[in-house]
């Protein structure tokens, strides 16, 4: 059974198998002589393509997405229906390639590590295991999702423990960093190793839905800025028992939440102590530069540029700055603005550490990038004597 759900699901060989697959049932499409389902198909694919190419989806899943509808769209027959289903499961199998979200059979169901333990019942439970719980962060100017967090075993002895607040990607959402980001196996393994001491890890909403894009800014229809840096922190401290000292806090996101960490960082620096941004952008975005001036801040340039990382820290001074960069070796954008942005930090009185790590824009990359740098964050938020099971980044590696 174990060897069942270690078999892998995202390596090079997977990649090979879909291809076949791919080409297998375009030949049947092709051979069907159908022209109509294949420009069907093709007015589809081309539009899905635009609408979503903000998203950078790599063009062969969309060709592959063309080929499965071509089949699927022909009149019945045998070898078109098995060809549509065998390559929208090649179509799935290349997505999940591209990004990482289940490295094997085992993560498609994977097993919890902690209880869950229902919010209402958090100060009488008893126990001395780590636990999950599902917590309700309300705000008065973003609508968001439940959070989730992880408390690991020494929060019930009553020890306050230093948080870890994590930022989920565009598209998703804060179970993202719970399933296919490992944040709970990650904080679990470092508890094993140190005493079931561990910094409690909370996932919070940073778009209010799956497929939102408000820039992590504070706009005339959302304030998911003020969220992240006052709502958050103070309901946090209200319904749990932490150490309530900001600059042990660390915050910490992927993607778009690796942006907005950074821009928290600099609008904002005094609300954590330390920031980890995992495959950044340079700038926020929702694709185009002059859509997002006009959309968020009413096409005032300057507005825009006053929540925009990279103008405040060629204009300010960021002396107590702490950042770590982590970003897929094949993810030319994101090593092209961590590499930038990290030279801007450093500029302004900051400290950082800059990483690449072999991948693209994917899990496969956050993943070990949380792991490289949990030890440090929970040194930053002051846990002593603490052994890293990861052997990651050490304290003198984040310099100016």
């Amino acid at each position: 059974m174990n060897f069942l759900l270690g078999l892998p699901l995202a390596e090079p060989v997977n990649g090979a198998i879909y291809a076949v697959i791919v080409v297998l049932s375009a030949i049947v499409v092709v051979w069907a002589r159908k022209i109509v389902p294949v420009v069907l198909a093709l007015f589809i694919s081309v539009g899905a393509w635009y609408f979503l190419q903000h998203w950078d989806i790599p063009a062969h899943v969309f060709v592959a997405s063309g080929i499965c509808l071509a089949a699927l769209l022909r009149k019945p027959k045998l070898s078109a229906t098995l060809a549509g289903i065998a390559s929208l499961v090649a179509v799935v199998g290349l997505v999940n390639l591209e990004y990482q979200t289940y490295p094997t059979v085992g993560s498609l169901d994977p097993r919890p590590v902690a209880q869950t333990i229902p919010a209402s019942e958090l100060a009488s439970h008893a126990g001395n295991s780590a636990g999950l719980v599902h917590l309700d962060l309300p705000s008065q100017g973003f609508k968001a999702r439940e959070a989730i967090a992880y408390l690991p075993p020494a929060y019930w002895s009553g020890k306050r423990l230093p948080v870890l607040v994590l930022l989920h990607g565009n598209p998703g959402g804060p179970t993202q960093w719970f399933g296919s980001g490992e944040a709970a196996q990650t904080a679990d393994e470092f508890q094993k190793a140190n005493g079931g001491v561990s910094p409690i890890v909370v996932a919070v909403d940073a778009t209010g839905s799956e497929t939102a894009n408000p820039v992590c800014a504070d706009s005339q229809s959302t304030k998911v800025m003020t969220y992240l840096t006052k709502d958050v922190p103070a309901q946090i401290k209200k319904q749990l028992r932490v150490d309530e000292d900001q600059s042990h806090w660390t915050l910490g996101g992927l993607s778009y939440g690796g942006t907005c960490t950074l821009q928290v960082a600099t609008n904002h620096p005094e609300a954590f102590g330390t920031y980890l941004d995992f495959s950044g952008e340079a700038e926020p975005t929702i694709g185009k530069h002059a859509d997002t001036v006009q959309k968020f801040f009413g096409g005032n340039e300057q507005a825009f540029q006053a929540q925009n990382p990279a103008f405040l820290l060629k204009k300010n001074r960021y002396p107590g700055l702490s950042v770590v960069f982590f970003a897929g070796d094949k993810d030319k954008p994101a090593i092209a603005a961590q590499n930038q942005l990290a030279e801007l930090v450093r500029g302004a009185g900051g400290k950082t550490y800059v990483g690449a790590l072999s991948g693209g824009h994917s899990f496969g990359v956050w993943r070990p990038a949380l792991r490289q740098s949990f030890a440090f964050a929970a040194r930053r938020g002051g846990l002593t004597a603490v052994h890293d099971p990861f052997r990651g980044i050490e304290d003198n590696d984040v310099h100016a």
